[in-house]
C-alpha cells in the first residue's frame, strides 16, 4: 500500500509511479477512514509526502498517531515493511528523524527513508518562489531516474536512509519548522482578487476540502494545511495569500492527465 499526500502534484506523481512499479494500491491520506484500515494484510506500507519547511506535515504526524497502537502492533508482529519517500524542493533537513520519532512511539522502525528533489512550490514567505523554468525542467528530468532507483531498492528489500539534508539541518528543522507550524498556516489570509473568473479549480484541488465556492467565488475554511494547491492551480492568478504572493510564480506538476483533474483520486 502506498499512502500519500500531495498539494500540487509532485508527491502524487512520485506515489503513482512507485505504486505502479511495485503493483501496490494507492490511498490518498486525507480520504482514508482509519477505523476501516487493516494494515496487517499489507506486504509493505510506503508513505509519500512533501517536506514542509524542513519538517513533516502536521497532518502526516497526526495520521500516524490516529492509526493507533493496536494496528501498529500488528504491523510489527507480522514484520510488514514500512518505508517513506519525501519530496522536497532541495533538501529535507532532519525531517527523517522527526518521522522516525513518531513511529518509534509505536515500536516501529522505518525500513528506509528517501528524498526526491522536485520543483519548488513554496511562495508564502519573502525570498521564497517557484523555480525558474530551466531548473524546473532539470528537476523533472532527474526525478524519474531517482523514483525508479527508489522503487527498485524497496523491491529488493534494501534498508537505508538516503536523503539530501542540506546545510545546518538541525537549525532548519528545530527552529524554522516550529515557526512554520505556529505562524505559517493562516487560512484567513487567503482571498481572491477581482481577477477571479469563478472556475472553481481552487476548490477542486484542495486536498482538505477546505475551499468552498459561494456565489461563484472561493471561500476558505479553517482546515488549511498550507499545501498551496489553490494558489498554484488558479488559471488567472486570482488567489492570493495576504500580500505575500503578489508577483510570485505558480507551479503545478505538468502532466496533463494529473494536473487537470482531481488527481488525488488516482486508482
Amino acid at each position: 500500500m502506498v499512502i500519500y499526500f500531495s498539494g500540487t502534484g509532485n508527491s502524487t506523481f512520485v506515489a503513482t509511479t512507485i505504486a505502479n512499479f511495485l503493483n501496490e494500491k494507492l490511498q490518498f491520506l486525507p480520504t482514508i477512514e482509519v477505523n476501516e484500515m487493516n494494515l496487517s494484510e499489507e506486504e509493505r506500507i510506503i508513505f509519500v509526502f512533501p517536506v514542509y519547511s524542513w519538517g513533516v506535515p502536521p497532518l502526516v504526524i497526526r495520521f500516524i498517531s490516529e492509526i493507533g497502537e493496536e494496528k501498529w502492533e500488528r504491523v510489527k508482529e507480522k514484520g510488514i515493511r514500512v518505508d517513506c519517500v519525501m519530496t522536497c524542493g532541495d533538501e529535507v533537513g532532519l525531517a527523517p528523524e522527526m518521522l522516525q520519532k513518531s513511529f518509534r512511539k509505536f515500536g516501529i522502525t522505518l525500513d528506509s527513508v528517501w528524498s526526491v528533489i522536485m520543483p519548488n512550490n513554496y511562495v508564502l514567505l519573502p525570498g521564497f518562489n517557484v523555480d525558474s523554468k530551466s531548473i524546473e525542467s532539470k528537476k523533472l528530468k532527474a526525478c524519474e531516474g531517482r523514483i525508479l532507483e527508489i522503487s527498485q531498492a524497496i523491491s529488493r528489500g534494501e534498508r537505508r536512509v538516503d536523503v539530501v539534508r542540506g546545510s545546518i539541518p538541525w537549525l532548519k528543522t528545530k527552529l524554522v519548522f516550529p515557526l512554520f507550524k505556529k505562524w505559517g498556516i493562516f487560512p484567513n489570509k487567503w482571498h481572491y482578487t477581482n481577477a477571479c473568473i469563478g472556475c472553481g479549480q481552487c476548490a477542486k484541488i484542495c486536498p482538505m476540502l477546505n475551499v468552498s465556492m459561494i456565489e461563484n467565488h472561493p471561500m476558505w475554511g479553517k482546515k488549511c494545511c498550507s499545501c498551496l494547491g489553490c494558489y498554484h492551480i488558479c488559471p488567472v492568478h486570482a488567489v492570493e495569500y495576504s500580500n505575500e504572493t503578489k508577483r510570485k510564480g505558480q507551479y503545478i506538476f505538468p502532466l496533463k492527465e494529473i494536473a487537470t483533474k482531481n488527481f488525488h483520486k488516482v486508482k
